[in-house]
């Protein structure tokens, strides 16, 4: 019962997360002040995904035209379905946002994405069939991920003998208060389900870029407080100054490392 209970606080939080489109406008922009290029804003992303790692992953996926991957905690699904054009695949979409889903649902409609289709489901119960993909991906989600053996174990029941699952996350030593406990490498919760780890690469780069979006933020406080009501302008706020160390004077973002992680199910 205590369970369900976190689990529908959770649900609840992520639907107003993305139901707040003026907190998506203002996180975009910084995105793009901090990131440059490197942002894909074609991708309507609403995280540090950029298009070096896009690109790597689509190549560590190992997909072709004509199968299928599932993207875990799809969200509104646009780097999803930037994936799944690169590849020519179609993909599934997993999220357990109705608020997400059914914006990822329209932006699939608006791109004639035909091949893209999205169900309700969380990381550790999928809905999908066992051995019913060709790929799996995540992108940014896992950090938030309460039984993070439980759902890389359900990541391999559905992915097809000699398929990838591929991921972009966070290896931390320390996070802040009221975050997750800190993973400081996924590789053998990986192995433990039986997966075999074919790459597993840093991106020194990615810390900077999310240090200055975070910076820009702060910057901006001003602009933020006005354009967004104050409970949630403050929850942005207290996010960056949490990561920074103004909170409690631990500079967190020294202790994260973003990586990007391609594990083959063995054939």
């Amino acid at each position: 019962m205590a369970e369900e209970s976190v689990f529908l606080s959770r649900t609840r939080t992520w639907d107003a997360f993305y139901a707040e489109a003026k907190v998506t406008e203002f996180r975009r922009r910084i995105y793009l002040e901090a990131f440059g290029e490197e942002y894909p804003a074609d991708a309507a992303t609403d995280g540090y995904i950029t298009r070096g790692e896009l690109r790597e992953m689509v190549e560590a996926l190992h997909v072709e035209r004509g199968q299928k991957i599932a993207d875990l905690g799809c969200g509104r699904g646009g780097p999803g379905q930037w994936i799944a054009e690169a590849t020519g695949a179609a993909l599934v979409g997993v999220d357990f946002s109705a608020v997400a889903l059914e914006q990822a649902r329209a932006r699939a409609r608006s791109h004639n994405l035909t091949a893209c289709s999205y169900q309700n489901g969380s990381f550790h119960a999928t809905g999908l069939e066992s051995l019913s993909v060709d790929g799996a991906i995540s992108i940014d989600v896992i950090w938030a991920i309460p039984d993070k053996p439980a759902g890389f174990a359900e990541t391999a029941r559905i992915l097809k003998p000699g398929a990838r699952f591929v991921f972009t996350d966070w290896e931390r030593d320390l996070s802040p208060p009221g975050y997750p406990a800190p993973v400081g490498d996924h590789r053998p919760l990986l192995l433990d389900v039986g997966f075999e780890i074919e790459r597993h690469q840093l991106w020194p780069h990615a810390d900077s870029l999310r240090r200055t979006f975070y910076e820009r933020m702060l910057a901006r406080q001003g602009e933020l407080m006005r354009g967004l009501d104050e409970k949630t302008a403050e929850s942005n706020l207290r996010e960056a100054r949490a990561w920074l160390g103004f909170v409690d004077g631990v500079d967190y973002l020294q202790h994260s490392r973003r990586v990007l992680v391609a594990a083959r199910k063995p054939a």
